[in-house]
């Protein structure tokens, strides 16, 4: 009867209602049912007929009850429940979904934000782990505005007041005040009827730090590339995809002009084939090839290819290394070795030549004067004969060591003076009229003022032996010879392939003489100077060497410019002078006189032999010495009147053996005498020390006079 009176009324259904509206859904139906089966209404059991049953879902109930209840009873509990039913199955499911989205957004690697014109509504944890901020102090007025660098904060509210979605990159700024690079990629949506945007957030502060390193190392490996190559070419299955470097330059085509073409098409025909072959294969590695410019010009490249990607997709690049300067700058270097080759072995020649010359010399001063000795004391016919014939070859050997003495350039020149080449070169056209070829025409192009400081003999030597060189190049045709003479401020470049002297700055004088022979090919060019080198059927060779020589020993050099069938062109270029007239020399007088003592001191023993008896013989008192050192202690005991003195000795050379004489307060007279004098040695020579020269070889009478010439000057 008790729980029958349970159901009377309606106070139960006030407090049903009450344990339903429980904000907890599934508890309230909990309790609710708890308090139905305090009034006689359970859960039945499986075997048990269902007196009320109601579902959602996969959710079910079912009741029965244990003490009679009225039809209008279960309807009411059939409506209550059912909405408890529902209203535990929404807030399970809700609880599930809020779950997953919580695990969702722990789990995720980007801050997600829900804002309304700004104002952040919702994040994630992983958001306010970006910005430093709890989740509580992530959301409200102010958050965004503060979460963005204020030099980005324009860009942002632009996008979200013109609503603009899509990716952009921002500088955000934690609680703590640091920076950080951020990645937002901002969309459009609703919440319920309230129009939001949803921002996703990623910091992306190292991809930005290893992007700008990659962007740093690529512009590094683009200048690293740009530097070894001249052109960079990137191809796909043999069409050009991208161009690099000075390639506008080089090939003379604009970049639209190359992409989409093959590569095939600027490759020269004769290497077509190595390059077909080597883009067939992708063999990597270099080879030469020769590319075509836009104006047809064959360009030797040196290639470098290696396979790579581009935008992930592969590609042949390929490094183009312009080869024209390394070669221009590879026969340069054979060339200069080549004249410096040739420069050394005329060296040495010169050296050999100087050496012979100057010891033949020693030898035909003893010819020569024991011939001249021998004259004067025979008197048959044939006996005088014999000892001309001994003298006229004695003297043709003399005229060859002077050549060679001129090809080693240690000719003697005595004291330059000032020498218009132009005045001289008008003389030997008149002078060698008769032996130049008549079917020679000789154009003279002279300008005035090409002055220059040299030994006349010398250097008309020098132009004699060029002009008739040039006459018989002509081998007996028709043809002309040109002689230039003009003064130069400065030696144009050609002339650091020349013989001779460096060639420095300063103005000079250039002599061209230049025929239209039969010219000459290099490997003859090369050996012109070369002494016993020649041509000629009769010739001795010694002739251009010897001016090579002569020019050398004035300061100047020689260029020699030829091919077969162009004639020849030789080029003289000398230190200009100051000077713009010609010297004429002045004849001095010397009066004779009487027989006196003289010390010759040679260390040669057919020198002094000779002398002493050549000299005794015409009433001269003779002493020699065969050294220096014996030479100075002779000195002091003979006061002689005059000294011979020669120039090349093993222990003290001439120029120190006469420092010491003139250093004993000493003003005795003296002459020097030598084969040649070596110009390290003529430098130690005050002009004012010596009286006289003499080269050997040479006769009495030049001995006699310039013995004369000493007594009388000093």
């Amino acid at each position: 009867m008790g729980e029958e009176a349970g159901l009377q009324g309606s106070g139960w259904i006030s407090e049903l209602a009450i344990v339903l509206a429980m904000p907890d859904a599934e508890q309230a139906l909990v309790r609710a049912l708890a308090l139905l089966a305090t009034l006689g209404i359970r859960q039945s059991q499986p075997t048990e007929e269902p007196w009320l049953e109601i579902s959602h879902a996969e959710r079910k109930l079912a009741l029965v009850a244990t003490i009679p209840t009225p039809e209008s009873t279960r309807d009411l509990l059939a409506c209550l429940l059912q909405v408890a039913l529902l209203r535990a199955v929404e807030s399970a499911e809700l609880a599930r979904i809020r779950e997953r989205m919580d695990m969702l957004s722990a789990a995720s690697f980007e801050g997600i934000m829900i804002h309304e014109n700004g104002l952040i509504i919702d994040a994630n944890l992983r958001f306010a782990e970006l910005v430093g901020y709890t989740p509580a102090e992530a959301i409200g007025t102010n958050t965004l505005r503060m979460c963005v660098a204020p030099e980005d904060l324009p860009t942002v509210m632009h996008r979200m007041t013109n609503r603009i979605e899509g990716e952009y990159v921002i500088t955000g700024v934690r609680k703590d005040g640091s920076r950080f690079r951020a990645e937002l990629n901002s969309k459009q949506g609703r919440l319920g009827d309230r129009p939001v945007r949803v921002a996703a957030v990623r910091d992306v502060t190292d991809r930005e730090r290893m992007t700008t390193l990659l962007k740093e190392s690529e512009a590094r490996f683009r200048d690293l590339v740009e530097q070894a190559f001249d052109v960079m070419v990137l191809s796909r299955d043999g069409v050009v995809v991208e161009v690099g470097g000075a390639f506008e330059r080089l090939l003379g085509f604009k970049r639209e002009a190359l992409i989409g073409r093959p590569a095939l098409d600027f490759v020269a025909s004769p290497a077509q084939a190595q390059a077909r072959e080597v883009i067939a294969t992708q063999r990597p590695g270099s080879y030469e090839s020769v590319i075509m410019s836009a104006t047809g010009e064959a360009i030797p490249m040196e290639i470098v290819g290696v396979t790579s990607t581009l935008n992930g997709e592969p590609v042949r690049v390929a490094g183009l290394r312009d080869l024209r300067q390394p070669r221009r700058l590879e026969a340069e270097r054979r060339r200069l070795e080549h004249l410096v080759d040739q420069n050394q072995r005329l060296d040495s020649l010169g050296v050999l030549a100087g050496g012979i010359a100057h010891d033949f010399n020693n030898l035909l001063v003893g010819v020569l004067g024991n011939a001249e000795l021998l004259r004067s004391r025979v008197s048959d016919p044939s006996d005088l004969e014999l000892v001309d014939a001994i003298t006229g070859a004695g003297r043709r050997a003399a005229e060859l060591t002077r050549q060679m003495l001129a090809y080693a350039g240690k000719s003697e020149l005595g004291l330059p003076k000032p020498l218009d080449l132009g005045n001289l070169c008008r003389e030997l056209q008149a002078l060698l009229g008769a032996t130049l070829s008549k079917k020679a025409q000789v154009e003279f192009l002279i300008e005035p003022g090409t002055v220059i400081d040299g030994d006349r003999a010398t250097i008309t030597q020098v132009l004699m032996n060029l002009l008739t060189n040039a006459s018989d190049a002509l081998g007996g045709q028709v043809g002309t010879i040109k002689v230039r003479a003009r003064r130069v401020r400065e030696a144009d470049p050609r002339w650091k392939y020349a013989l001779g002297a460096p060639v420095g700055p300063g103005e000079r004088a250039l002599v061209e003489i230049e025929d239209s022979g039969s010219g000459m090919d290099a490997a003859t060019r090369s050996r012109v100077f070369e002494p016993f080198f020649t041509t000629k059927e009769k010739g001795h060779g010694l002739g251009l060497a010897a001016c090579l020589g002569i020019v050398s020993a004035h300061g100047g050099a020689v260029l020699v410019e030829s091919e077969p069938g162009k004639g020849s062109r030789f080029s003289l270029l000398f230190p200009a002078s100051s000077s713009a007239g010609t010297h004429v020399a002045r004849v001095v007088e010397t009066p004779p006189h009487a027989p006196c003592t003289v010390l010759v001191i040679d260390d040669e023993p057919m020198v002094r032999n000779q002398l002493r008896r050549s000299l005794a013989l015409r009433g001269y008192t003779v002493h020699d010495a065969e050294d220096g050192r014996s030479a100075l202690a002779l000195l002091a005991a003979t006061s002689p009147d005059v000294i011979i003195l020669d120039m090349s000795m093993p222990d003290l050379d001439g120029a120190e053996v006469l420092r010491r004489i003139r250093a004993t307060g000493s003003r005795v007279p003296v002459v020097l005498s030598s084969g040649y004098v070596d110009a390290a040695v003529s430098a130690r020579l005050d002009p004012s020390m010596f009286q006289g020269h003499l080269s050997k070889p040479y006769s009495f009478a030049e001995l006699v006079d310039a013995l004369e010439r000493a007594r009388t000057v000093g």
